[in-house]
């Protein structure tokens, strides 16, 4: 199972995925950020169950965590540096990682009636998508 870390000034989205396939994600407020190390650090993902947007927590059980991809973007290095070395995360590029956040909403919730017919690029997600952006992060062959 691979994680994936969107960090953002005021939330970090997070995704569990495993062959692609999204498991559980959440998004969490930054002031609760040692919640998400705390969980990371002991695989203790019922601690991120307030704040879940996607998923189950019961789908995890049994599965173990083997790789960790945080985006190189905004906050990053905080978020590194909040893992600490006890923790073995990797930077990746996040760039786009938004817009594809954005394409796997609608893939997960199909507009209905006539906003089939408005184009995904004109289409706004009715919630935060850094959960999904966390998600394209580990979808992506550079987190393998």
């Amino acid at each position: 199972m691979k994680c994936g870390i969107d960090p953002g000034r005021y939330k970090i989205g997070f995704a569990l995925a495993e062959d692609g396939r999204l498991l559980f994600s959440a998004i969490i407020p930054k002031a609760e950020e040692e919640k998400l190390r705390e969980a990371i650090a002991g695989e203790n993902w019922m601690l991120l169950e307030l704040w879940r947007r996607e998923g189950s927590l019961v789908n995890l059980s049994g599965r173990k965590l083997e790789k960790i991809c945080v985006g190189d973007g905004t906050s990053s290095s905080e978020i590194m540096g909040l893992l600490g070395n006890e923790i073995n995360a990797e930077l990746v590029d996040e760039k786009h990682s938004t817009l594809e956040g954005r394409r796997l909403y609608w893939i997960l919730h199909p507009p209905i009636g006539l906003w089939r017919l408005v184009p995904v690029s004109l289409r706004i997600p009715p919630r935060d998508i850094d959960d999904l952006a966390a998600w394209s992060l580990i979808k992506d062959p550079l987190c393998s």
